[in-house]
């Protein structure tokens, strides 16, 4: 049963961050009193909710809620009306956990169909003060937006990620210095126009307004790395169902973005081949007994279960399972290297490589990534909030609590409605990220 369907189209966009514990880029105000918030990660296996209360003492988890994900293929929908049934049975959980409504959401994107690439907006700063104010980063900001972008594609993030003033280049935070010429790097993420209307009609649908749409690595990223990581160099790669996202992170600003097109589901999908069982048969194997390391198995070790076509349960050797599993997750760790690569700063990361998502807990997946990216692996999950539910506490949820905590930084917002995708002032989903990246992390 879907959720009454608001009568209004709305997605919320921030406007001023809250006072970060970190370096500020720009300025912000403090949190006085306790706000709610809630988050929805719709991904290719399952579709989870949560409810919070921010306040001094931070993130406090009230309800969460999570039901199997459906009408959705590899991060993007394909089916509006199952995915919305999805939605509503995970956020119908969130309200009974908590007693609480659901009303609006901030929401992560994920799908093959985002890309992205850096851009460098020039403006000069007025000679009347010749001091950097915040309507001059605005317009370097949107200087830098104004790259060519098919018809069919709209920005999602736009991201700063250093300035420079007059030839001074590495500047963090330049409101207040002095100079003629004002230079903004930047990275900027795209995605489909149609999937992204697709998924804040998926939200509609279910009876919610979507309050920020969030690139679900990113979410990840302010989840599970520390400010010291992200300032030094570090990857995040968020394992999910469908796909694999990637991000690598330098400086204290994004350096790269990417989506690796395998995911876990497709580790469990050769299972299934393998022991000729059906696809919930060959997950649960996974779950209980998968392994990507033949070696590190007993010989005599064995799973117990009932291919299709037999009438008699059988054992099968966990090391057939690894023989099974290790060639994807190698090609999974191939493409992982590949992306991180990609990014020109594989060799700069003493953060290495910082894994989540419900594919990072595939056993020995971790230690061959680390051989084929050369990097340190670790595999993490968020820290613990108060309140949070242990269902909430594992690497799978990663995003979910990067969510939440993204929007805790938000701060105050405007409100845009959405027409075919997009919203008043002649913007999409544009520049809205880029102000509260380093409050953020």
């Amino acid at each position: 049963m879907l959720r009454p369907q608001t009568q209004h189209v709305a997605v919320l966009w921030p406007t001023t961050p809250i006072a970060a514990r970190r370096l500020r880029l720009y300025s912000a105000f403090d949190v006085t009193r306790a706000r709610r918030l809630a988050a929805l990660d719709l991904g290719t296996t399952k579709a989870c909710c949560a409810i919070a209360d921010v306040d001094s003492d931070g993130l406090r988890v009230l309800g969460f809620g999570q039901s199997p994900s459906r009408g959705v293929r590899k991060g993007a929908i394909v089916d509006i009306e199952r995915a919305a049934e999805a939605v509503a049975e995970a956020v119908d959980a969130t309200e009974r956990m908590s007693g609480l409504p659901v009303d609006a959401v901030v929401v992560g994107i994920a799908g093959g169909h985002l890309a992205s690439q850096n851009s460098r907006g020039v403006v000069a700063v007025p000679a009347g003060h010749r001091e950097v104010r915040h309507g001059d980063i605005t317009r370097a900001v949107e200087a830098a937006r104004a790259v060519s972008v098919p018809s069919d594609r709209e920005i999602v993030h736009v991201l700063p990620q250093q300035f420079t003033i007059d030839g001074q280049d590495g500047v963090r935070d330049a409101i207040g210095m002095i100079g003629t010429r004002l230079e903004v790097d930047t990275h900027i993420i795209t995605g489909s126009t149609t999937a992204i209307q697709n998924v804040v009609k998926v939200m509609h649908t279910a009876g919610l307004d979507v309050e920020d749409l969030v690139l679900q690595v990113l979410a990840s990223a302010r989840a599970v790395t520390t400010e010291d990581e992200i300032e030094r160099g570090v990857a995040v790669v968020d394992v999910g169902g469908g796909t694999t996202d990637v991000a690598v992170f330098g400086a204290g600003s994004v350096l790269h973005t990417g989506v690796v097109p395998v995911g876990g589901n497709h580790v469990t999908g050769d299972l299934a081949v393998g022991l000729r069982s059906d696809l919930e048969t060959a997950e649960a194997v996974k779950r209980a007994n998968g392994h990507s390391l033949q070696l590190t198995i007993p010989a005599e070790a064995t799973v117990t279960l009932t291919p299709m076509g037999y009438e008699e349960p059988v054992a099968v050797p966990q090391r057939y399972l690894a023989e099974v599993i290790g060639p994807r997750a190698r090609e999974m760790a191939v493409l992982i290297d590949t992306e991180i690569s990609r990014s020109g700063a594989a060799a700069r990361l003493p953060g290495g490589v910082v894994m989540c998502g419900g594919g990072a807990l595939l056993r020995g997946f971790a230690e061959i990534v680390q051989q084929v990216t050369d990097l340190p692996v670790r595999v993490a999950a968020p820290p613990v909030a108060h309140g949070m539910d242990e269902g909430v506490r594992g690497p799978e949820h990663a995003t979910l609590v990067g969510l939440m905590l993204w929007g805790d930084k938000r701060g105050g917002s405007r409100t845009f409605a959405r027409t075919n995708g997009h919203g008043g002032n002649g913007h999409t989903m544009s520049t809205r990220f880029g102000r509260w990246l380093r409050e953020l992390f």
